[in-house]
């Protein structure tokens, strides 16, 4: 089980993300069926292998929290409109959630080391920043910018975990800016932006040197440079983007809407009778009649869609990140605000945007295994600690 496991994940995680972007450039239905019946063996084989392993599972610091949200979140798919949908949304936020517990199980066994999952996600970071750059060059990009900007950004903390700061890896750091900054995408350039810096002083902090200041002032220069050619080079794409007003919380329309329609959001829970449960599973995309869109916010869609509970379950996780941080700080050989950098990452884009429904937020959280894995190897460490 656990070599077929490891040879999904190694050659399907690629192979998703080729048919998905190509099933969007050749309009092909094919390709996306391909990419949904791989995601759904995928899963099928994530399910197993956590009931087979669950002895190891219960020992991953984040394992019970998630699964008691998976369970708050299955009862709730029965408040949908369409159950069908909302059980094939609930398969997405099941696809990570059980997934990063299979790779703590790999990990812990001994079958499959960060190194090797690191290749996995070098060979993803490279095809996300070639379809990237298709986009740009083909004139592609305009019509959809996002590309894999949140893909990237996903991918991202387990890139800088890898660099040591900055010292090993440093191509796929700048492939990383890159693909992000040619899609000049605000949600993801501001993530991206603010936890490099947080990593930065995080390492100096941890363990000072002239050589980290050195090769962080040359990698946060590359990074200025880049962005600002970047965007002066699509100058044509920028619209109204990238002006002050889309940043002025006090406007409406700023954020391309997101700011009125989080209000709008915000008072309709609080002025209603659904304050503690909500209104139902994915009830935040039937807001409005003849046209479904959802909340773009994990922290927004909760509040509107399981009322004060959703935001507990946020609350709750985040607080368990924290305490992540401070359990490890002083435990791990590397630079332990990895982990503040991964939860900048985390709350940013659940304000704007999400994460919780889609199947790439595996890579996102598949740093914290690794993380743990990293430390329990150490002799000094107690395997139970965790626990």
């Amino acid at each position: 089980m656990g070599k077929l496991l490891i040879f999904f994940i190694k050659f399907g995680f690629p192979l998703l993300l080729i048919t998905d972007f190509s099933s969007m450039i050749f309009r092909s239905e094919l390709l996306l069926n391909i990419s949904r019946i791989l995601r759904s063996g995928i899963l099928l084989l994530f399910i197993i292998e956590n009931v087979r392993s669950y002895s190891i599972v219960k020992k991953f610091y984040f394992s019970k929290y998630l699964l008691f949200v998976a369970v708050v979140l299955f009862g709730y798919v029965f408040t949908d409109r369409n159950i069908i949908e909302g059980f094939w949304m609930y398969f997405r936020f099941l696809f990570w959630v059980l997934g990063i517990n299979v790779l703590f199980v790999l990990a812990y066994r001994g079958e499959f080391h960060f190194k090797n999952y690191l290749k996995v996600i070098k060979v993803v970071s490279f095809f996300a920043f070639v379809f990237t750059l298709y986009y740009l060059l083909s004139g592609y990009i305009k019509e959809d910018y996002n590309v894999a900007a949140y893909l990237i950004l996903s991918l991202y903390p387990l890139i800088l975990y890898s660099s040591n700061s900055f010292s090993k890896n440093i191509l796929f750091v700048i492939i990383c800016m890159l693909s992000v900054f040619i899609t000049i995408k605000r949600g993801a350039v501001i993530a991206f932006s603010v936890s490099t810096i947080v990593y930065y002083i995080g390492s100096i902090y941890h363990k000072f040197s002239m050589k980290k200041i050195f090769l962080g002032v040359l990698v946060m220069s590359v990074f200025s440079f880049s962005a600002i050619y970047l965007i002066e080079a699509q100058e044509d794409r920028l619209d109204n983007r990238l002006s002050a007003e889309q940043f002025d919380v006090d406007n409406d329309k700023a954020g391309s809407g997101r700011v009125g329609m989080y209000k709008s959001i915000f008072q309709a829970w609080k002025n209603s009778d659904s304050f503690i449960y909500g209104f139902g599973n994915q009830a935040d995309s039937y807001r409005k009649r003849g046209r479904r869109t959802h909340a773009h916010s994990d922290i927004f869609g909760f509040l509107y869609n399981f009322g004060f509970i959703g935001i507990v379950l946020l609350v709750l996780l985040y607080r368990k990140v924290i305490l992540f941080h401070i359990k490890i700080r002083k435990m791990i050989n590397g630079n332990p605000f990895i982990v503040i950098s991964f939860f900048v990452i985390l709350f940013l884009v659940n304000l704007y945007s999400g994460l919780f429904y889609i199947t790439e937020t595996i890579y996102l959280f598949s740093l914290l295994p690794y993380l743990q894995i990293d430390i329990m190897k150490s002799k000094t460490i107690n395997k139970n600690e965790f626990i």
